[in-house]
């Protein structure tokens, strides 16, 4: 199954996709073969969730940072612009 276009398939057009934000990390396509990578994992997520929680192989740095939580500039920005609504409170659990 493919859920997403992916870095390898088809023309990025306007969308040119660098890093994907989930609920338990970020990943990018930072290799050489533009294969999937672990970039960072939420707090309290260990790299083990999410490689239990990914269909697909990861590359996982030796190191692998906790992502860093947002600023508030940012909050503000995803309540009151990107997600006025909160959809992301019913369907993400801890989210800020």
């Amino acid at each position: 199954m493919v859920c997403g276009v992916g870095y390898d398939r088809g023309d990025p057009g306007p969308w040119d996709l660098r890093v994907v934000v989930t609920n338990l990390a970020v990943l990018d396509f930072g290799t050489a073969e533009r294969t999937m990578r672990l970039r960072s994992v939420h707090p309290g997520v260990e790299v083990g969730d999410v490689v239990a929680a990914t269909g697909f192989p990861l590359v996982i740095p030796d190191e692998v940072p906790v992502t860093r939580p947002p600023t508030a500039t940012e909050l503000d920005l995803i309540r009151t612009r990107l997600d006025p609504g909160g959809a992301r409170e019913r369907e993400l659990r801890g989210t800020p």
